[in-house]
């Protein structure tokens, strides 16, 4: 993976992970720490991924099915 702040691509993988599980890395050249998140729009987010994606998946349904005019399930 490279390095988000100096693209670099010497970084090595760290033993520990994050409190959601994300894989840790380290930058060689510039001697930052980021994670798999690091640079990206849901780097903030305090939530898993797999879970934020759900939770959009779920609204855009709702959406749809709603707009459709059925009172059910879609």
């Amino acid at each position: 993976m490279n390095c988000p702040h100096c693209q670099s691509s010497s970084t090595t993988e760290r033993q520990e992970r994050t409190i959601h599980g994300f894989r840790r890395f380290r930058c060689r050249e510039c001697g930052r720490r980021f994670n798999e998140r690091t640079g990206t729009a849901l780097n903030r987010v305090h939530v898993p991924t797999d879970i934020m994606f759900l939770v959009v998946f779920w609204r855009l349904r709702y959406r749809i099915c709603s707009q459709s005019g059925h009172a059910g399930l879609c």
